[in-house]
């Protein structure tokens, strides 16, 4: 039986939260050995004097991350952890540090259940740099300046019918924008604010007031022990994208997902870097097909891949930083584009929260929360990746104005914005449930012809139609569209190293931008294309 003693009373962490930090610890540590079976939810809540729930969000949360297996009729086991050894991390010794006085370092968080709630130090991670980027990477079927396209599509451009619903992640998500709370805080900072305030420029990096809003933002939501000194804010992706190439050097190779999004791969491109095309296995980007790349950075989405909608469990994301390891100066870049629309269960750690050798550089947007058009974005460099830029890059002026850096950092204070994102994630929720339950009542659905996968992870999930051949792919694609319903295929997203085939008959259902009673006769003209 697990010997933990849970603290109780003010000021103790979640008796759920406790749990799992100390699960995950056992696991990370070698203390629960690959395969060790843990005890039953009922045997341990009595154990520890706890409810069955707690337990069971506990271990549910442990398996989705990959920490625990749950094996039908056998229970719990523990998943088998790489444990890479130690390094230091560079220029650990060199430079003033950026963090300010009191910020702790090497601290292991895990979004709201991390062990950063509770103290728990980091363990020891390998030398190796993590990239981790978050965008609003939706994808769309004709390129504009503000969501990705597809490298080949099926899709007709127009469609003589009115698009009443569109999965492909081409129109921005309905609702994101909050009018009139934004129109009310522009109108506080302009009363608030000096002209001097507002006029004068914020530095390369962005206004200090932003920053240090977003490092809030950041402890709150994902558990990120950051300095604000080591954010690095700009007008969307792939202002940011161009930074990293310039912050790196073009001399890199950059390896991309694949199937992944199409952009990404332009932008580095754009920038005169090497770029090596990926693929996926069932956990996340191959470690096998990565190395042999040849890359020394990996960009990649780890909590929500686009477009396939992979979570890479916890085995995964600790080979991903043992290749980091392997090498001085490669890095991981980690695209945490839509972490704050988990369904179900917290939201999985992001890679930055494990980096205790300044082996992660996170990057995200505002595109899913706020919609396409917002065009704010930031970084979050490792401290000496952080004095480089401050070194090498500060004849940049900061590509977002400082208004609109003024309103975004009284927005997220406030708590404006994190009442928004629970509104939208509510409403997203129940069109995600409508579409699904209409998707399954269709004949189709009743027949077993139509799969779901990753519906829980964000705000796109996988429709799967088995057996569908190429051409029934396309002919699906064009009579819905001809109906008013525009899906996008997961081959078109193919960058070269994936068999587009094997994607063949899986689709993109991109589903923010679909009102809730538009839901069921989408699903109904899915059905009938599918019949």
């Amino acid at each position: 039986m697990l010997a933990y003693q849970l603290e109780r009373g003010p000021g103790a962490a979640t008796l759920q939260g406790q749990l799992y930090a100390l699960v995950r610890r056992d696991v990370e540590g070698g203390a629960l050995g690959a395969g060790e079976r843990l005890p039953s939810k009922r045997a341990l809540a009595r154990h520890l004097g706890v409810s069955v729930v707690t337990v069971e969000a506990a271990y549910g949360q442990l398996v989705a991350e990959g920490y625990l297996e749950a094996r039908p009729r056998s229970g719990y086991f523990a998943a088998d952890i790489p444990r890479p050894p130690h390094t230091p991390a560079p220029d650990a010794t060199r430079n003033a540090p950026v963090l300010a006085p009191g910020v702790p370092r090497g601290v292991l968080a895990s979004g709201a259940m991390g062990s950063a709630l509770l103290g728990a130090p980091a363990p020891a991670l390998p030398d190796g740099l993590l990239i981790t980027t978050q965008r609003g990477n939706n994808p769309q079927l004709r390129p504009n300046e503000n969501t990705p396209a597809p490298a080949t599509s099926a899709v007709p451009a127009t469609s003589a019918a009115p698009i009443f619903a569109d999965f492909s992640g081409a129109t921005p998500a309905a609702g994101a924008f909050p009018y009139a709370a934004w129109a009310r805080t522009i109108r506080r900072v302009l009363a608030d604010e000096s002209e001097r305030t507002l006029l004068a420029a914020s530095g390369p990096q962005g206004s200090r007031a932003l920053r240090e809003a977003l490092a809030a933002h950041l402890r709150g939501l994902r558990g990120m022990e950051v300095d604000p000194g080591q954010i690095v804010v700009g007008a969307g992706a792939q202002t940011l994208y161009h930074l990293l190439v310039q912050l790196l050097g073009r001399h890199r190779r950059f390896a991309v997902e694949d199937p992944g999004y199409p952009r990404l791969a332009a932008t580095y491109r754009a920038e005169g870097a090497e770029v090596a095309p990926v693929a996926l296995d069932g956990d996340g980007p191959s470690v096998a097909a990565l190395r042999a790349s040849g890359a020394t950075v990996l960009h990649c989405m780890p909590s929500h891949q686009f477009p396939t909608g992979l979570v890479t469990p916890a085995r995964r994301r600790h080979e991903l930083l043992a290749w980091a390891a392997e090498e001085p100066g490669r890095y991981l870049v980690e695209d945490d584009y839509d972490c704050e629309f988990r369904m179900a269960g917290r939201p999985l750690p992001a890679l930055q929260s494990s980096d205790a050798t300044e082996r992660v550089i996170y990057l995200n947007t505002f595109t899913k929360s706020l919609g396409a058009a917002f065009r704010i974005g930031y970084m979050v460099l490792p401290p000496h990746l952080a004095r480089a830029f401050a070194r090498d890059l500060d004849f940049h002026a900061c590509t977002v104005g400082a208004l609109e850096q003024a309103a975004l950092a009284r927005f997220i204070a406030s708590g404006d914005y994190e009442r928004h994102v629970n509104r939208l994630r509510a409403r997203c929720r129940r069109v995600r449930d409508a579409l699904l339950a209409a998707l399954r009542a269709t004949p189709a659905g009743r027949a077993g012809r139509l799969a779901f996968e990753h519906v829980d992870a964000g705000l796109h999930f996988v429709l799967r139609v088995p057996g569908m051949g190429a051409a029934a792919q396309d002919a699906l694609v064009r009579a819905a569209l001809a109906r008013g319903v525009r899906m996008a295929p997961l081959s078109s997203y193919a960058l070269g190293s994936t068999d587009a085939p094997s994607l063949t008959g899986r689709f993109l259902m991109a589903y923010g931008s679909v009102r809730e009673e538009d839901a069921a006769e989408a699903a109904r003209v899915i059905g009938d294309e599918c019949g």
